[in-house]
């Protein structure tokens, strides 16, 4: 909404309260400047304030304090009491994400043995000397489902079963925490604040002395094992390569893969994942510092040439088909509009039944029409916003050429919708720029085409990559 503001889009945003439009003083005071610049107003409808009035400012800090204490007060409340149920040991046993407990019509915990007899299996086979990658092949070659309905099993999966204490009928509570009362976002609870364990809170599926073997095994591992571990249970496995790369000839996404972990010559690459558990694609893997190194020199060179791409991206843009289709759309629309109005004008209504029910046809097909034409219009300026996009584009360059070459923190998603691996000795870099609605490349526009040379067993291997925008 801002930025269609900053285009001169809008002229009055409504909002409910200030605490509604932001629970922090100081963005509420210089998002209503900024947009006073443009000369949007705001208003307030239960306060009765316009962002127009000149005693806006004193009069925000005050209320926007207020309600920001109280939705602190709120959130601070509502801890205290969840922690005063944690030490008395009352709480919520989720079950929707625990394989083998299902709740009955009335609440009640009850233990799914079909499911039991699986978690059951996967702690009886670590004991027994299975690791969890392989427990994880097990269960995905006996065609069990995960708590989550999936058909393949990961090594996550079986870790998080068996460090998990509630199959032993206890709970450790507050194991994650909400640092800042102003976001949603929770994070693994590391000595922020206490945790609560609770024996014999629920039916176990296994013993508490299973479950203690199991965890003495774990504990006994070598210090690189124990840290994929910490990772696999801690970590959302969010890299800088997920959802970045897909293959161009099964279309499926490449995942980020460590093959021979924990051994001197361990690798780190990218693989297509339909050749996870069984090669079903023919698209090979490559080594992440040969992809690494690849995205940086196309990503230096798009700001070396940066002039030259932004004027390609102006002609690829208006050139896009589907936004020319949507134009014409708009055009037709506009038409119809403007033919059914001549109609309806012309219409004698003043005591003729027949041109009476005529004229109601009529507005209703124009108000379909117009409702159309705001949809389109809307997407236009949402999804085809020329002026907001290279804006930000130009943005994001600047930010790029500030970083000197260290791109080690950068998220190349913002910069890349996706790159598309076609082989190993072909790569193609689609811009984050146009909303292109279908799967065609407009050959016309690829550019800044270069190679990156790496070496697999003593065999030089020469990448061709470009971009597409």
């Amino acid at each position: 909404m801002i930025e269609l503001a900053r285009l001169g889009k809008i002229d009055l945003i409504l909002t409910k309260s200030i605490s509604r439009f932001s629970r922090n003083t100081i963005d509420t005071l210089s998002i209503l400047q900024e947009l006073r610049t443009y000369n949007t107003e705001v208003f307030f409808e239960k306060e009765n304030i316009s962002s127009f009035d000149p005693k806006i400012e004193f009069v925000i800090s005050v209320l926007a304090s207020m309600a920001e204490e109280e939705a602190r007060n709120i959130s601070e409340n509502v801890k205290w009491s969840v922690r005063k149920k944690f030490k008395k040991g009352d709480f919520y046993l989720h079950t929707k994400n625990l394989l083998g407990y299902k709740r009955d019509k009335n609440g009640e915990v009850y233990i799914d043995e079909t499911e039991a007899d699986i978690v059951r299996d996967i702690f009886k086979m670590y004991l027994d000397g299975i690791g969890s990658t392989t427990i994880a092949r097990i269960l995905t070659e006996r065609g069990i489902k995960t708590i989550r309905g999936n058909t393949k099993w990961g090594t996550t999966g079986v870790i998080g079963i068996l460090k998990n204490e509630k199959y032993a009928g206890a709970a450790m509570l507050q194991k994650t925490v909400n640092l800042d009362y102003k976001t949603s976002i929770s994070s693994t609870n590391r000595n922020h604040l206490p945790k609560y364990y609770i024996e014999n809170s629920h039916e176990g599926i296994i013993s508490i002395q299973t479950y203690n073997e199991v965890q003495d095994k774990m504990n006994i591992k070598t210090p690189n094992q124990k840290k994929a571990i910490e990772k696999s249970l801690y970590s959302n496995h969010l890299t800088k390569y997920q959802g970045l790369c897909t293959c161009g000839q099964c279309g499926k996404y490449y995942r980020h893969k460590v093959n021979h972990s924990n051994l001197p010559y361990q690798r780190t690459i990218l693989v297509c994942i339909s050749n996870d558990s069984k090669k079903t694609c023919d698209n090979k893997s490559i080594f992440t510092h040969a992809f690494d190194r690849m995205i940086i020199s196309q990503t230096d060179l798009l700001l070396k040439h940066k002039n030259d791409v932004l004027k390609t991206l102006e002609t690829a843009f208006f050139k896009d088909e589907a936004f020319i289709a949507l134009n014409e759309i708009k055009s037709a629309t506009e038409a119809k509009i403007t033919a059914l109005d001549e109609k309806l004008s012309a219409l004698d209504v003043t005591n003729d039944e027949f041109n009476k029910l005529v004229a109601k046809e009529l507005n209703e097909q124009i108000d379909e029409l117009r409702v159309k034409l705001a949809l389109i219009n809307n997407e236009l300026i949402v999804d085809y916003n020329f002026d907001l996009k290279m804006r930000n584009f130009k943005k994001l360059l600047i930010e790029l050429k500030d970083l000197n070459g260290n791109y080690d923190d950068f998220d190349f998603k913002r910069l890349y919708s996706n790159v598309v691996i076609n082989s190993r000795t072909n790569i193609i870099f689609n811009l984050n720029f146009r909303t292109i609605k279908h799967d065609k490349v407009l050959k016309e526009h690829l550019i800044l085409p270069t190679s990156t040379t790496f070496i697999i067993r003593k065999t030089t291997i020469e990448t061709f990559h470009k971009i597409s925008i």
